[in-house]
């Protein structure tokens, strides 16, 4: 079988590399997407062990294409016939004179005329049909996951400008941590270092439910010996996870999900530009500052980093930091290792991989 998986632009190989960990043998690399080859059981797998992707479709089709003909032809070849309710949901990128509702128009039609019996249904369809549209190259598959996958099902506790879990641990698996004392000194609701932990300890996506249990494929006896033996894998190694937050409101939701989360952490409150205050040593940080979206201006923001920069540089020499931000004003304070352009959402970021000299 073939299949797509979407991920974090930038973090391609990063998402490439855990499919081929899981027995995925991988044809393409395009930018948020990968597209492999495997047998049915790495639908069960990558569903549940996934951290750096969002979903897993089944892929009937892709090419590129100059118009809604194209996308039209792409899906008549196939031979794939549906049995019950459908729905189409299509995402389009770049300069098209069509939009995605006609992708999903031209899908659902075709869709018809080889399944007769079949029905649209767009709220809670059996079978969900996921388009893709980026530039000229048209992708389409039947979804197996439901939710993305960064929606893990740990977080009680909603921070207004959190990171993406899946983000998260790109981050995590990007860093050289190792399993060392890890601290993220503007932890939010602690997504960083519940993933970490999570990451290090092979814990699953176990907090949550799959839309593969509602197709064709779908085998009960299979899913409950990889669900047993994959839970079966987990550890339960303790960790040195400290997190620093401004806000008491946030430290609370921090706790609250790190308790759902079956991860035991420690969150202060405190500022992130007095870390000494709260900690002797910090081998390794890795954070998501705020980028000023929502919180202030952007000399607020500058000052901050300038503030806690300063802080890393009196204090914790010697510090790895991973760190991402659509700024650059950290390259003024530490050594840069490593750095990526990263796509998140539609802000453009960089990651960064840095020392504290």
């Amino acid at each position: 079988m073939e299949f797509l998986s979407t991920t974090v632009h930038g973090f391609e190989d990063l998402a490439a590399k855990e499919i081929q960990n899981l027995g995925g043998k991988i044809e393409r690399v395009f930018p948020g997407k990968i597209i492999f080859s495997g047998d049915e059981e790495l639908i069960y797998l990558l569903n549940f062990r996934g951290k750096t992707i969002f979903r897993v479709v089944i892929l009937l089709g892709m090419d590129e294409v100059e118009g809604l003909e194209d996308i039209r032809k792409i899906v008549r070849a196939g031979d794939f016939q549906i049995h019950g309710t459908f729905g189409v949901e299509s995402k389009r990128k770049g300069q098209h004179n069509f939009t995605s509702m006609d992708i999903s128009a031209v899908v659902g039609e075709e869709i018809l005329r080889k399944s007769p019996e079949a029905k649209v249904y767009l709220d809670a369809p059996k079978t969900k049909i996921l388009c893709w549209l980026d530039e000229n190259r048209f992708f389409y598959g039947v979804d197996t996951t439901g939710e993305s996958l960064h929606r893990r099902g740990y977080r009680v506790y909603h921070h207004p400008a959190p990171i993406n879990p899946a983000l998260a641990a790109s981050l995590v698996k990007w860093s050289s941590w190792k399993g060392e004392r890890l601290v993220d000194p503007f932890c939010g609701s602690g997504t960083i270092l519940i993933e970490a932990a999570h990451l290090i300890n092979r814990v699953p996506n176990k907090f949550r439910d799959f839309k593969f249990k509602d197709l064709w494929f779908y085998d009960e006896k299979m899913w409950e010996e990889i669900r047993k033996s994959t839970l079966a894998e987990a550890k339960d190694r303790k960790l040195d996870l400290i997190g620093v937050e401004r806000f008491q409101k946030h430290v609370k939701g921090c706790k609250l999900n790190a308790e759902k989360a079956g991860v035991s952490l420690i969150c202060l409150q405190g500022l992130a530009e007095k870390l000494h205050m709260y900690i002797d040593n910090a081998p390794h940080v890795i954070t998501n500052p705020p980028f000023g979206l929502r919180i202030g201006s952007k000399k607020k923001i500058f000052k901050l980093y300038e503030d806690f920069s300063l802080e890393m540089e009196e204090h914790f020499s010697g510090t790895q930091i991973t760190i991402i931000t659509p700024y650059t004003k950290f390259e003024h304070y530490f050594k840069v290792l490593e750095k990526r352009d990263i796509l998140y959402g539609k802000l453009r970021t960089k990651a960064y991989k840095m020392k504290v000299e």
